[in-house]
């Protein structure tokens, strides 16, 4: 019934988590990387749309670039949270 709404960041936060990983190739399992995903997520305000065509009609470049910026600052944070969780101890 509700498909078609959801939280804007969460792609961007998925794909940065990505792209991340790779870069680093670092090892992360998939309780890692979703941990990293909600620790991100829950530092970012939220921002329901249907469509992403929905939010990139209203909001201008440089908005875009400081949203990216942005994820890209609760991403690594969530990265370093999320590893000393999954640290042996």
């Amino acid at each position: 019934m509700f498909n078609s709404v959801h939280n804007f960041y969460e792609q961007l936060v998925f794909e940065r988590i990505l792209i991340v990983k790779k870069e680093r190739n670092e090892p992360m399992d998939q309780d890692c990387i979703e941990d990293i995903a909600c620790i991100a997520l829950n530092h970012l305000p939220p921002r329901y749309i249907r469509h992403y065509i929905d939010l990139a009609s209203r909001i201008g470049d440089g908005e875009l670039e400081q949203l990216h910026e942005q994820v890209k600052q609760v991403v690594d944070e969530a990265i370093v949270l999320a590893k000393r969780r999954h640290e042996p101890h």
